[in-house]
């Protein structure tokens, strides 16, 4: 072994141990066992990792340096191996306020390999003998009380600078701001946080030039006298505060802050300190102000709709719910045990006849199904069962078991209505009220097929004579009047359960059921012969209205409906040759007998109402009407001369027009023109609901032509005839304004005098020019509408708080920009390509929204950074008609905090 190469191994050794502090120098002399002891720690180590560990967080935690003064080394003995070289150096502690002299005292075990050396152990202490501890102890005693007084003053200088040191990190680093102020009347600032000047843009000789180190200066005006109140609140329960409120920033507006302070008593008695830590919620003030105003919008809607959500637990059977369940149904749901409480036996909650229903759901539920629907009838607070739709989106869990039910209720009674009322309109005469022929048909099949063969029962075909006369001589309307009335008189003479229908023009069917004899049937033949005298002299006119009946008996003809239909109407045909105005019953034996009552005779005397005392050339009026509608600058000006000249050439009492409203609810007197002595109506005819006034479905008055006529409001239903009979209305004539098949209201003619039938002329003049009228007073109408539309998009549109923009689909120009598109990007006009101003691209975007859009033609939604903007946003894209083109609407939100988040 030689001497030197040893000697300089351990001088390298106390140079990167001392000196450098080089952990990694250190462990490279190391052997992998090595055991180490040191001032350092306070237990052997063993391991080059546990040494590593030590040295490290030593280095880490190191605030002085040492300087090594000298250093003595043991000579070392070549002919051992390993080794022991004992040492000891003389050194300077030195800290920032500190220097201490010091003695280290080690030795080390080296064992020398080939040509290398490797250190097995290492002992460092701070004393070379036991003597020497125990002489340095002795006088640590003698000494302890100074010593003891000096080390506690550095420790707590040294504490203080470290609370000082990691307080200043804190204070620098903690989200928000902290700042210490005087509970004073100004709120003096004494510390303030460099986060404290980042958050609200000051340097703190700025705040101290502008606001003179006053705390109390920097709060929002609006919001000083409020906090100091709720301060003094907080503290009277306590040395804490937490408070809202705005503060003034550098930029000219306010932020929102949350502050939560302590209040500090100063130990000298003077002011008492608040230690406190604000962080800006600007952002999130916004964002839960948004939320309780959709929260508030949620309750506005839940509250003015009947629609009921509902949230199911299926595992625990609980069931919670919108309070509108509560408006539908006078029961309580429990929100436990809610199967048992639906399916109860005999509960009037639900309709008896739609449990299975309910049944059939919880099934499909069961079986997976991830939506069901069913409608469903609920008992209201009224006992009254109403139509609801049942909507329900079933979550499974991991083992695809349903655990919960989400749905919605939503009141569907009108609709139900409104669709039994089409299916009975669909199986009804129009013009009757009547079953049409094919539903009759179906019902007397239905019929034949459930008789009791022991009652007699009866197929009647009945015909009304002359019709062909009425309508010639009267017009098709009076005709169209007289079929109407029969049918009535035909619902008075037959019972609710025999079926009555038309057949055709002026040909009616009846089946009647369940009679005792054959002669309870001819009686209500009779009857009908008697109702038809009746009509006539009701009308008084000098065409003749009666009928021809013919019968075919039941089970004595047949049971099927073509045999029967045939039979009967053989003994119509019989009647009609025999002279008509009688019924005849079929029979072979006796075919050529006829039977029936005295024939009825009437004569008509009264004319009807014609235009030979008007001239009115129909031609030349329509022609003048339309040339000062077109020309007129003025509408409602024209409108109003309009109605003279129609109401002064056709002598009648008033004529005028009704609009609709935009929702067809109510409908409003909005022209009127009155003869000489007829009081004026449109004062009082401002809001007339068709619903509780003139019945819902007003519009089934007008026949397939759009008109609706009545020579005598006595026929008119109640509600309808008290209103128009405190109008001093005889008779009325209404044609219909039509848009796209729409009802919009009407033109009328009233006729206060007398009763008045019109003739076909009069009534096509009429109804020409009410088209004309309605033509253009629905295209005004549509114009006004349609500006105010437009108006109102364009302000939605500015006023909204995202980018919104249109743009061609083909092109990729910009057709649109709404305000705040057009303050953030000033440089986009219309007819640039979006790519270009919002992407600084020269091609299409490859993530473009369009391609998916046009592929699925269903919105797009994504997240997309525009450049321009510097933000990321959350874009909606929508296929939209943009003047009449086909385009996509675009409109972009604010992501960017939730992106840094």
């Amino acid at each position: 072994m030689e001497t030197r190469a040893a000697s300089a191994f351990i001088n390298q050794f106390i140079e990167a141990y001392y000196l450098q502090h080089d952990v990694s120098k250190v462990l490279m002399m190391l052997d992998p066992q090595i055991r180490w002891s040191s001032v350092r720690c306070q237990r052997i180590l063993n391991g080059k990792a546990e040494v590593e560990k030590m040295l490290t967080e030593a280095v880490n935690r190191k605030n002085y340096r040492i300087e090594v003064c000298e250093f003595k080394m043991e000579e070392i003995k070549e002919e051992s191996n390993p080794f022991l070289v004992c040492y000891e150096i003389d050194a300077l502690l030195i800290g920032e306020n500190y220097q201490y002299s010091l003695t280290f005292f080690g030795s080390l075990t080296v064992e020398a390999r080939e040509s290398a050396f490797i250190i097995k152990e290492v002992y460092i202490s701070m004393f070379q003998s036991e003597e020497q501890f125990n002489e340095l102890l002795y006088k640590e005693m003698k000494d302890r009380k100074k010593r003891k007084q000096n080390e506690r003053d550095y420790q707590d200088a040294l504490y203080l600078k470290q609370v000082n040191d990691d307080l200043e990190v804190l204070t620098n680093n903690v989200p928000g701001g902290i700042f210490r102020c005087l509970d004073d009347e100004a709120l003096t600032l004494l510390y303030m946080s460099d986060g404290f000047l980042k958050m609200l843009g000051y340097k703190r000789q700025e705040i101290k030039d502008q606001f003179d180190d006053s705390f109390r200066k920097m709060i929002d005006p609006r919001d000083r006298e409020n906090i100091e109140q709720e301060v003094i609140q907080q503290m009277a329960l306590g040395s804490t505060k937490q408070i809202e409120y705005r503060i003034l920033h550098k930029d000219q507006r306010s932020i929102w802050v949350l502050d939560n302070g302590q209040l500090i008593e100063d130990p000298k008695g003077g002011y008492p300190s608040y230690y406190c830590i604000i962080i800006d919620i600007t952002e999130e003030k916004k964002i839960r102000e948004e939320l309780n105003l959709a929260l508030e919008r949620y309750d506005i809607i839940m509250n003015q709709t009947n629609d009921v959500v509902f949230d199911w637990d299926i595992l625990n059977d609980q069931l919670k719910y919108s309070r509108g369940l509560e408006r539908i149904i006078p029961q309580t749901i429990p929100e436990n045990n809610v199967k048992e409480f639906v399916f109860e036996a005999g509960h009037p909650l639900f309709h008896q006849a739609d449990i299975p229903k309910l049944k059939r759901m919880l099934e499909k539920i069961k079986n997976k199904n991830s939506y069901v629907e069913e409608e469903l009838r609920l008992q209201n607070s009224e006992h009254q069962y109403r139509w609801w739709r049942l909507r329900v989106s079933v979550q499974f869990d991991k083992n695809e078991q349903p655990i919960r039910a989400i749905g919605i209720i939503i009141d569907i009674d009108q609709e139900k209505q409104h669709s039994q009322f089409l299916l009975s309109r669909s199986q009804e005469d129009a013009l009757t009220g009547i079953y049409n022929k094919m539903t009759a048909q179906r019902q007397i099949k239905s019929a034949l097929a459930s008789i009791d063969r022991k009652k007699f029962h009866a197929l009647m075909i009945i015909d009304i004579d002359n019709f062909k006369e009425i309508n010639d001589r009267l017009g098709h309307l009076f005709g169209d009047a007289v079929l109407s009335d029969i049918a009535r008189r035909m619902k008075n003479v037959f019972r609710h359960h025999d079926i009555i229908g038309r057949i055709g023009g002026d040909e009616f069917i009846v089946f009647v059921k369940d009679m005792q004899d054959i002669e309870s049937i001819k009686i209500k033949a009779r009857q009908m012969l008697y109702e038809m005298h009746e009509l006539q002299l009701n009308h008084d006119k000098q065409v003749p209205i009666s009928c021809s009946i013919g019968i075919a008996m039941i089970p004595k003809d047949g049971d099927n409906f073509k045999l029967l239909f045939q039979k009967a109407d053989q003994a119509l045909y019989h009647a009609k040759k025999a002279g008509k105005n009688q019924y005849a019953l079929y029979d072979e034996s006796i075919i050529n007998e006829y039977f029936g009552d005295t024939k009825v005779g009437s004569v008509v005397n009264e004319k009807i109402d014609s235009n030979e005392n008007n001239k009115v050339l129909n031609g030349q009026l329509t022609e003048y009407v339309f040339r000062v509608l077109y020309n007129s600058k003025d509408l409602a000006e024209a409108i109003a001369s309009i109605l003279e000249i129609v109401g002064l050439q056709f002598d009648v009492s008033r004529v005028y027009i009704f609009e609709s409203s935009h929702d067809g609810t109510y409908c409003k007197n909005t022209f009127e023109w009155c003869n000489s002595g007829i009081e004026p109506q449109i004062d009082y005819l401002k809001h007339v609901s068709y619903r509780d006034e003139l019945g819902r479905n007003y519009i089934d008055n007008f026949n397939e032509d759009g008109i609706f006529y009545c020579a005598d409001i006595h026929q008119l239903p109640e509600y309808h005839y008290n209103l128009v009979a405190k109008q001093g209305i005889k008779s009325m004539l209404q044609c219909a304004v039509m848009d796209n098949g729409e009802f919009k209201g009407y033109v009328g003619f009233d006729e206060c005098r007398q009763n008045r039938y019109w003739t076909q002329d009069q009534i096509e003049a009429l109804v020409f020019i009410s088209e004309i009228l309605s033509v253009f007073l629905l295209k005004n109408r549509a114009e006004s509408i349609l500006k105010q539309e437009s108006t109102g998009l364009l302000d939605l549109l500015n006023n909204q708080n995202s980018w919104i923009y249109v743009i061609d689909p083909k092109s990729y120009e910009i057709l649109f920009l709404n305000k705040k598109t057009s303050e953030y990007c000033q440089q986009a006009k219309i007819g640039m390509r979006c790519y270009h101003v919002f992407m600084e691209r020269t091609s299409p975007c490859p993530f473009c929204p369009l391609k998916r859009l046009f592929e699925s033609k269903e919105s797009q939604n994504d997240e997309i950074y525009i450049p321009t903007f510097k933000v990321w946003v959350d874009v909606d894209a929508t296929c939209v008609r943009w003047k009449g083109k086909e385009a996509v609407m675009l409109s972009c939100r604010d992501i960017n905090r939730y992106k840094q988040k």
